[in-house]
């Protein structure tokens, strides 16, 4: 199986400079997802199957970071950034868009995402993104980021916006890959990597100050549309009271509106039914209870029953499916492990 299907880096696991570089494959979703420090992260692995991922941080410095992380299986993905740094993103290649607060999300957009910001992100099979993450300080005070820019970014309302700007997203992924091949390559370990990290950092605000004031900020899938905030109405209230909720009518008396609209909404952005999608979280609470050493004690059919699965055969295969492992291989793995 290919680590990477991109161009962005080799398709193999980066090892040289271990200081600055961590190049890792992953078979669990949320052992990936807790790979990025300072952010709150949560995966639901919507495409049924073995998971692969493949998540690269360079460390270039204490102030600028970039992250590039792959996933064999769509996600859903809940993240909210650190309350101190300004995360850069676009998609590493050209395939099929992500969707970020109900948008499209292409390879010609650049996402940025204020500190604190929270937003949602589905991912494609075989998706791949990648992350600059800068502190927030060392971007306000940049000397090569305009006035323009700044007001821009650090307006009290902006949050998590995509800009339109296919050009700024190219030279992105160029200067990206870039650097992490001469933090690859340098001899003196930290330092000289401090030097590319400033060399990127100032590329990029030099390049995104020129896209604003030549272009405005022409943006697009900023703002969820009727049938995302349904979507997420619905979701919010799955995840918030899962275990009182059975079918479609204890769904809408928490959501309103019609039964048609909230089906549309989630077909629309999970590609799943609203139940189909309470099934999904309940298969992932059962999982991460499986894994946990603290729960070890309860017998595999109480912890099904516990998340509202009472047929231990339509479990297991249920859960094989969607998961590629038996419940019983999932909670070794766990005992191995811990």
């Amino acid at each position: 199986m290919r680590i990477l299907s991109n161009a962005c880096v080799p398709n193999y696991l980066l090892s040289a400079n271990p200081g600055v570089i961590l190049d890792a494959q992953y078979h669990d979703f949320d052992e990936q997802a807790e790979r990025l420090v300072g952010f709150d992260q949560s995966y639901l692995q919507l495409t049924p199957g073995p998971f692969v991922g493949r998540f690269l941080s360079c460390f270039l410095s204490d102030k600028v970071s970039i992250h590039l992380e792959h996933c064999t299986q769509a996600l859903e993905q809940s993240v909210t950034g650190p309350s101190d740094a300004v995360t850069v993103g676009v998609l590493a290649n050209a395939d099929e868009p992500f969707c970020l607060n109900g948008g499209s999300f292409t390879s010609g957009n650049v996402m940025i995402a204020m500190p604190g910001s929270t937003f949602h992100l589905h991912s494609p099979i075989e998706g791949a993104v990648i992350a600059i993450i800068v502190q927030k300080d060392h971007l306000q005070g940049h000397s090569g980021l305009s006035a323009l820019a700044n007001d821009w970014l650090f307006a009290p309302e902006f949050g998590a916006q995509l800009l339109n700007a296919p050009q700024l997203a190219r030279r992105i992924r160029e200067d990206v890959v870039q650097a992490i091949q001469g933090a690859s390559f340098v001899e003196t370990g930290k330092a000289s990597a401090a030097y590319i990290g400033d060399a990127l950092l100032a590329g990029l605000v030099s390049k995104l100050s020129l896209e604003i004031s030549g272009h405005g900020t022409t943006l697009s899938g900023t703002i969820g549309s009727a049938s995302y905030e349904k979507f997420l109405k619905g979701r919010n209230a799955i995840h918030k009271n899962w275990d009182t909720i059975h079918g479609v009518d204890d769904l809408l008396a928490e959501t309103g509106g019609g039964r048609r609209a909230l089906q549309n909404s989630f077909a629309s952005h999970v590609a799943l039914g609203p139940l189909s999608y309470h099934r999904l979280l309940r298969l992932h609470m059962a999982r991460r209870a499986l894994g946990d050493p603290s729960q070890f004690r309860a017998s595999i059919g109480d912890i099904a029953a516990r998340h509202g699965f009472w047929g231990w055969s339509q479990f297991t295969k249920l859960y094989q499916s969607h998961f590629g492992q038996l419940p019983s291989e999932t909670r070794a793995e766990a005992g191995l492990l811990n």
